[in-house]
């Protein structure tokens, strides 16, 4: 799992990186972008996926519901950015992804603090 957490980051902090880039130069989200944030809604879905098979071989999380709303709301709150995004065609939709993408690193961050064993 930590493989896995590694790499929601490392997709949402590039997700994030562009976002800040397309915000500087002016630009609205294009297809680059917008393929950022779907492929960090990815990571978060498979991520959550693979958490709820470990659980499900018998692995138990102390707070399940917990676990899964902070795993849904990562995916939903990067698919909202991205539709911010396709339907705000100025430089803000890409810096809604950008903001997006960095509380979704926070999100991964404040889940591996709160189930410490849970994700090695």
């Amino acid at each position: 799992m930590l493989a896995l957490s590694i790499l929601v980051a490392i997709v949402c902090l590039v997700t994030a990186l562009l976002g800040i880039y397309y915000t500087a130069r002016d630009l609205s989200a294009d297809l680059v972008l917008l393929g950022a944030c779907a492929l960090a809604a990815l990571t978060w879905v498979v991520l959550g996926v693979a958490l709820g098979l470990r659980d499900l071989g018998g692995g138990h999380p102390p707070d399940p519901i917990t676990l899964y709303g902070y795993l849904l709301t990562g995916v939903l709150m990067t698919v909202g950015g991205g539709w911010v995004g396709v339907w705000e065609r100025s430089r803000f939709g890409s810096l809604v992804i950008a903001v997006v993408a960095l509380v979704s690193m926070v999100l991964l961050l404040r889940l591996t603090q709160i189930w410490p064993g849970g994700f090695a």
